[in-house]
């Protein structure tokens, strides 16, 4: 939470600069982190808030496809625990509107060091109604992710990587087959 009072106290500035102008345009962007893990920190938020005179709009940008992994292993089993040490939470939201997409489609492979990535490790979750997911694994090197929903571009990411963090969020933007 303390993170995010900057955010917060950067944008209440923000619409009273914005309700109190003499209706000239007034644009700020900013970018807010969406990650807890060192690595993911390295990575550009995909959520962008822009302030205007007359609304706050927000804008998405779409987390990058970095190729599907040739580890990867349809139909892994719908689970959201393959052991414990990590936790990787996150929101799936689309990059029309910044809209969580419900009932997304996560297929998790953690890597460990020295194991490769074991079968009984890999997981099918989907995100809730608010596009929020939750990972459980062992402590892993990094996780593999493709990501999928009816009516958005399946999405496969490799550059989630815990840095020995308990914890870790990484959220998730995808990009409508149509626009």
């Amino acid at each position: 939470m303390k993170s995010l009072t900057p955010l917060l106290t950067m944008l209440l500035l923000v619409n009273m600069l914005a309700a109190c102008g003499d209706g000239s345009s007034l644009s700020t962007e900013f970018a807010a982190p969406n990650v807890s893990n060192q690595m993911a920190a390295l990575t550009p938020s995909p959520i962008t808030p822009t302030a205007t005179t007359r609304a706050a709009a927000v804008t998405c940008t779409p987390t990058i496809d970095d190729g599907l992994s040739p580890s990867y292993k349809p139909n892994a089993p719908i689970r959201s625990s393959v052991g414990h040490g990590h936790v990787l939470t996150g929101v799936v939201r689309s990059s029309r509107d910044c809209a969580p997409i419900a009932n997304a489609q996560l297929e998790l492979w953690p890597e460990y060091l020295d194991q490769g990535h074991p079968d009984e490790a890999r997981a099918t979750i989907l995100a809730d109604s608010a596009g929020r997911y939750r990972f459980e694994c062992d402590l892993p090197e990094h996780i593999h992710m493709r990501i999928s929903a009816p009516g958005y571009r399946t999405l496969a990411q490799n550059s989630y990587h815990p840095n020995g963090q308990a914890e870790g969020t990484f959220d998730i933007v995808l990009v409508p087959e149509s626009p």
